[in-house]
């Protein structure tokens, strides 16, 4: 037998274990690609830019999800952890991010390596030695 959920009071079904209703396709408007077509890694770090401008004139930000990665960004932060603080996937979180970052409200946070990596020699070195095993 199948259970059919409760109405609401106005009339919709609800199912409140059941998670969101939106699906991702409807969150960035059928778009499966950052407009700039620049993928950000997992480990990308973005944060928001400070703005003068009111956040009410700018319907990117009109969104529920644009508004909570902004609050998230307010620090530094990696797209993963983003998709895992908004439980979006990670399509749909790269698809945002282009947005806000085509609008100026985060930036990408470029961190130069801290070390140099070995050249080709060290390698062969190491890997000489392992055999040597």
């Amino acid at each position: 037998m199948i259970e059919v959920p409760p109405a609401g009071r106005d009339g919709k079904w609800v199912r409140r274990d059941l998670g969101p209703v939106v699906r991702p396709y409807a969150v960035t408007g059928g778009r499966t690609e950052p407009a700039d077509g620049e993928v950000l890694d997992l480990v990308a770090v973005v944060v928001a830019v400070g703005r003068d401008s009111e956040a009410g004139d700018d319907p990117i930000r009109q969104t529920p999800e644009h508004r909570k990665i902004l609050r998230l960004c307010e620090r530094p932060v990696t797209v993963a952890d983003i998709a895992s603080d908004t439980a979006l996937p990670v399509g749909v979180v790269r698809v945002l991010l282009a947005d806000l970052i085509l609008e100026e409200a985060v930036r990408v946070v470029r961190n130069r390596p801290a070390v140099q990596l070995p050249g080709n020699d060290v390698l062969k070195e190491i890997l000489n030695g392992l055999r040597a095993l």
